[in-house]
């Protein structure tokens, strides 16, 4: 992670960063402490300006590395990707302050909140354990919200993509994943009945797009 962050032990950032209030409606902070194999180690890693930083952030490895999440008291430009993509891995928080910017963002089941906007390439938000709450805009290439993802934008949302979650309020056109696969590749992701036929579920398709293939249909 990029100069400028000091690890807080986690029992003084609840009150110094003020994580109680900030998780008062979720169990993010108690399911990071059953999952970390050494609970009492774990710390927050905090920024209290603008953090600039390269490479992919990968948040399903930081709990068994005694990282709880991350506090960013700026903005956040990320040279990479924040990645969450494993279903059975309790990954960590992410917090931005300010506003993010980053190549990809791709939860699985994170809880990730930026009080101000999102500017990436790449968003997706899939599956009903991840929560993700954008106080400002949304740019993006594509943004895709999916699988019972609990989701929110405050401003407006400028990406091509799709909502196919009840439980989210983002204003992007509704429709599915296997609405969206093209026709020629629906085999190789889609059962006859339209479900995801491949064994990680939505991760192939993600997957997909984060390495740039052509996988959905154009826009209507």
């Amino acid at each position: 992670m990029a100069f400028g962050f000091v690890s807080i032990p986690l029992d003084e950032a609840r009150a110094g960063l003020d994580l109680d209030a900030h998780f008062a409606d979720r169990t993010t902070l108690d399911d990071i402490v059953v999952a970390a194999p050494r609970p009492s180690l774990l710390v927050v890693r905090y920024s209290g300006n603008h953090a600039v930083s390269a490479g992919d952030l990968d948040m399903d490895g930081l709990v068994t590395a005694s990282v709880a999440g991350v506090v960013v008291d700026g903005d956040l430009e990320l040279f990479g990707a924040i990645l969450n993509r494993r279903a059975e891995a309790q990954p960590a928080f992410l917090w931005v302050r300010g506003s993010l910017h980053c190549r990809a963002l791709v939860l699985r089941r994170m809880d990730v909140v930026v009080d101000r906007n999102l500017t990436a390439g790449l968003v997706v938000a899939n599956g009903e354990d991840c929560h993700l709450a954008i106080g400002g805009d949304v740019h993006a290439d594509r943004m895709i919200v999916d699988d019972g993802a609990v989701a929110s934008v405050g401003g407006r949302v400028a990406a091509k993509g799709w909502n196919g979650s009840a439980a989210a309020r983002v204003a992007l056109r509704r429709s599915r994943w296997a609405d969206e696969v093209r026709p020629e590749l629906r085999k190789a992701f889609l059962g006859p009945d339209g479900a995801l036929a491949c064994t990680g579920g939505s991760l192939e398709l993600v997957q997909a797009l984060l390495d740039g293939r052509d996988i959905l249909r154009p826009e209507p």
